[in-house]
């Protein structure tokens, strides 16, 4: 592993000046950005998720911060030594962010790994294991996403180590045709997840260092992405592909949207570090594709999946982690709405917007924000936090048990570090 000079994107073309986010100036948007992730979203964290006596973060929280449970899920832990290593690094060296990573990372390295080599999936508050390994994959890459995002925050050689190991690890596991992923219809079927995760992470690695390991990881992600889950009949990205990239009975024509478009921008990505427009083009049209076909034009918001021309189809009743909710849909769509697939339609959007100013990438950005304004956050009802899973017309739920470190937050880093590249107007 050798360190090399941060890579810098292609230099995207200025925003034209009557661009408008959400009703807003790019100048005002991004102060309202600044103001809800440094006055709201932070302090929110900070006083009721962090736990700044043994370290991790609990993410068993209502709109008000009132703590329902006080698990921590080792998706959780992996993202929130992401997030606070990502503003470290990129929203002025705050010691308090490195702080927050480093305590939650040394939580997690204590209590987490087993004496197998798999890490523990869900922890007590004070680290005691309360669900060892079972399969489930992400918390580890999102763990491996923190620590190489850490390294980089306090120049932590060991830190990368681990983050390559475990992406290293991960990848030959998943290489096992025989291995059941928790979620997938069937031993054997790999989610479209997983090759997003790997590419996620691998982008980042590779901005920062070299390793011909994880470049060949990348390119493979890519392929896998653009060429093998993309249906052409449908025109849509399918999630469940067998491990030799043929397509399970009754998986066909469903798609995954926010899964597809949240993928898709992290091939623009990884497109634009390797200098590969054509790439980036192609993930730009098909992330418009998924979000025209994706977007509920009575209600507002993204449908959860589609299952194109199966009009019929009874879905599996969807029981978000962290929560005590059930959604039972039937028809061609499964209308289940989530806070986090805006989010994503908000980051692909903008990054869009930035290099081509298109009109549409401005319109569902728009309808994006309006739909988390109106339904999903609670700030009209002086609460903090966000309901994050809703029924077709997102009725309120009046309590929560499950509020989101990641998505949200990395939404508005992103924007706000998209918005520093746009030709930004003070009026």
């Amino acid at each position: 592993m050798t360190a090399c000079r941060q890579k810098q994107p292609a230099t995207p073309g200025p925003a034209k000046p009557q661009v408008r986010l959400a009703g807003m100036t790019l100048a005002e948007f991004q102060a309202r950005c600044r103001d809800d992730l440094f006055n709201v979203m932070l302090p929110f964290w900070d006083k009721y998720g962090v736990d700044h006596e043994f370290g991790g973060v609990m993410h068993g929280l209502d709109y008000d911060g009132t703590l329902a449970h006080s698990e921590k899920l080792l998706w959780f832990q992996g993202r929130a030594i992401w997030v606070y290593s990502f503003l470290y690094n990129n929203f002025g060296k705050d010691p308090r962010h490195l702080q927050i990573a480093a305590k939650t990372r040394e939580f997690v390295l204590r209590h987490a790994p087993q004496a197998d080599g798999w890490w523990a999936e869900l922890l007590a508050r004070d680290g005691r294991i309360l669900r060892g390994f079972q399969g489930d994959l992400y918390g580890m890459y999102f763990v491996a996403e923190g620590l190489q995002e850490y390294a980089w925050a306090a120049g932590h050689e060991e830190s990368l180590r681990m983050a390559l190991g475990l992406v290293k690890k991960l990848h030959r596991h998943i290489e096992d045709p025989g291995v059941a992923i928790p979620g997938t219809p069937a031993a054997g079927v790999r989610p479209q997840g997983l090759w997003m995760v790997n590419l996620n992470i691998a982008t980042q690695i590779l901005r920062r260092w070299k390793d011909p390991e994880i470049e060949a990881l990348a390119q493979q992600a890519v392929d896998a992405v653009i060429d093998r889950h993309f249906n052409p009949d449908i025109g849509l990205n399918s999630e469940n592909l067998n491990f030799d990239f043929s397509r399970p009975a009754g998986e066909e024509s469903k798609s995954l949207l926010g899964h597809s478009i949240e993928t898709l921008w992290m091939v623009m990505d990884e497109a634009q570090r390797k200098s590969d427009l054509r790439m980036w083009n192609l993930c730009a049209e098909r992330i418009r594709r998924h979000v025209e076909v994706g977007w509920d034009w009575v209600y507002g918001g993204l449908s959860q999946w589609v299952n194109v021309d199966q009009g019929g189809y009874i879905w599996p009743v969807e029981r978000p982690v962290g929560t005590d909710l059930e959604f039972r849909f039937r028809g061609e769509y499964h209308y289940m709405k989530t806070l986090w697939s805006l989010n994503e339609i908000m980051v692909a959007c903008l990054k869009i917007l930035e290099r081509t100013g298109v009109e549409w990438a401005e319109r569902f950005f728009g309808m994006a924000q309006s739909v988390i304004d109106e339904k999903f956050s609670r700030k009209r009802f002086g609460q903090p936090g966000y309901m994050l899973f809703a029924d077709r017309r997102m009725v309120q739920q009046p309590h929560v048990r499950r509020q989101d470190n990641y998505h949200p937050p990395r939404q508005l880093m992103l924007n706000l570090l998209t918005l520093e590249g746009m030709n930004i107007n003070p009026a």
